[in-house]
């Protein structure tokens, strides 16, 4: 009998002990799985802000970050993701979306955050009915300071209406709160049309409405447009320039003039020739075997005065205009608006390479009068000293270490014109956008300066494309 109780004492204990053993087994395995549950719940969310974050600041440029980030989020953590009985409405949640501004160096924050609530199974039995699992995502932006240099010479012709609505396509691709543009185009002269703000920011609508309806036309002064472009961003004080400087240069061709003073007036004034030689299909009669020489054109306003022109029989012709019969000895820049901006360049240099030889050699000036102390303005220097003087004000301004950043330079050619072999050597104009942009495709590509890029469309149709791609790469190097 009494072995009987104790056996009956035994089997409770046991029971108990069962019990307990195997509620607690629950719980260690309510804990597992509950655990597991929520990790993948933490992942996914992680995920969602994360990729909200980054789209946000992908859209800073312009339309809506915050819509973006709601978009993002919501295709990437639906409704009821897993079991979740309720996450944070990124349309209402106040702590879901915020951008925060650090006007003194530059840049964007954004942060993204939300959190989930996930019913529990088996952690029921320790009354843990529920899970909250929160991520933050943020990402960075670097703001802008772009100068974009326009072509409106007269060789775009009818595709100018192409180019400017690309133009304007990619000025609005910009955040007008936070970015900084300014607008220069050169033909006749080269014209700040909208200047770079000293605050941040810029009128957007005014920016793509000053791109011009019409095409203004005239020659190209790649140079001086190269050089008011960069003026423009050092206007921008520093301590306050944006961690990303660029200058972006559109054109259908080659530089052909050259800035300086070539008369008593005090002005800075142009003086032009036509691309040569001929080459075919030239469907806008552009190049030629024998170019002009024209003159004085005001380096701004592109006013020609006085009104100077001389033929000749070809290229290689030594014939100058008797009122304009020298090159000077440097161009001239007078029209900026930074300070301790150079305003002379030398017409050639031996300190950049063309090709991998000496600018100098490669495309160096002729016929030096010792008496003169100068070169003839003969069609043949007229063109080297263009186009010199372009990559020499480029590589200035790589080179530049007066600002907060370095800048970076971007160019497109649009066109069969910019792959036409032309100029004395003769070479591509393709080749020169290269050399401007630092491309890495360019045999003289400058290792110790920012890479650029340069950008080919092949048509009008092809330019607003090109644009995109282009404003693409930006917006990668501002993150």
């Amino acid at each position: 009998m009494r072995r009987q109780r104790r056996l009956a004492s035994d089997q409770g204990f046991t029971l108990v002990y069962m019990a307990v053993f195997i509620t607690t087994l629950l719980l260690f395995t309510g804990l597992a799985v509950d655990s597991g549950r929520a990790y993948v719940v933490k992942a996914q969310l992680t995920k969602a802000v994360d990729g909200a974050a980054l789209g946000a600041a992908r859209n800073l440029n312009g339309g809506n970050p915050r819509g973006e980030a709601t978009r993002i989020f919501r295709a990437n953590f639906p409704a009821g993701f897993l079991g979740t009985s309720t996450v944070t409405d990124p349309t209402t949640a106040t702590s879901f979306f915020a951008l925060q501004t650090d006007t003194a160096s530059g840049v964007n924050t954004v942060t993204v955050q939300a959190t989930a609530v996930l019913p529990t199974t088996f952690m029921r039995l320790a009354n843990f009915n529920t899970m909250t699992v929160t991520s933050v995502g943020e990402a960075q932006r670097r703001m802008v300071d772009l100068s974009l240099v326009l072509d409106v010479s007269g060789s775009l012709g009818t595709q100018w209406g192409a180019v400017r609505d690309a133009a304007r396509e990619f000025i609005n691709g910009f955040d007008a709160s936070g970015d900084r543009f300014s607008l220069t185009t050169y033909g006749y002269g080269a014209n700040v049309v909208q200047q770079m703000q000293a605050s941040r920011g810029f009128n957007k609508t005014g920016m793509m409405a000053a791109v011009p309806n019409s095409l203004p036309g005239g020659w190209t002064p790649m140079a001086e447009g190269l050089y008011r472009g960069w003026d423009e961003l050092r206007s921008v004080p520093n301590g306050t320039q944006s961690g990303l400087r660029v200058i972006v240069l559109f054109t259908d061709g080659s530089g052909n003039g050259v800035p300086g003073m070539f008369d008593s007036s005090g002005v800075a004034k142009s003086i032009f020739t036509s691309d040569f030689p001929k080459r075919l299909p030239d469907p806008n009669n552009i190049t030629t075997n024998s170019p002009a020489i024209q003159g004085l054109y005001h380096a701004q306003n592109g006013t020609q005065s006085p009104s100077y022109t001389q033929s000749t029989t070809n290229w290689n012709s030594t014939t100058t205009h008797p009122n304009m019969r020298w090159l000077p000895l440097t161009s001239t820049h007078q029209f900026h608006r930074s300070s301790g901006i150079p305003t002379s360049f030398p017409l050639q240099t031996t300190t950049l390479n063309v090709d991998g030889g000496t600018q100098q050699v490669q495309r160096g000036l002729r016929n030096f009068n010792t008496t003169q102390g100068r070169y003839p303005a003969e069609v043949f220097n007229i063109r080297n000293a263009a186009t010199n003087l372009a990559e020499i004000i480029a590589d200035t301004a790589r080179s530049d270490a007066s600002g907060d950043q370095p800048i970076r330079i971007y160019t497109i050619g649009m066109g069969s014109l910019v792959r036409y072999l032309l100029g004395t050597r003769p070479e591509t104009s393709e080749s020169v956008l290269m050399r401007l942009a630092n491309d890495k495709r360019s045999l003289d590509y400058n290792s110790n300066q920012l890479e650029g890029k340069y950008y080919y469309a092949a048509s009008s149709a092809d330019v607003g494309p090109v644009f995109q791609q282009l404003q693409s790469q930006i917006i990668r190097l501002s993150k």
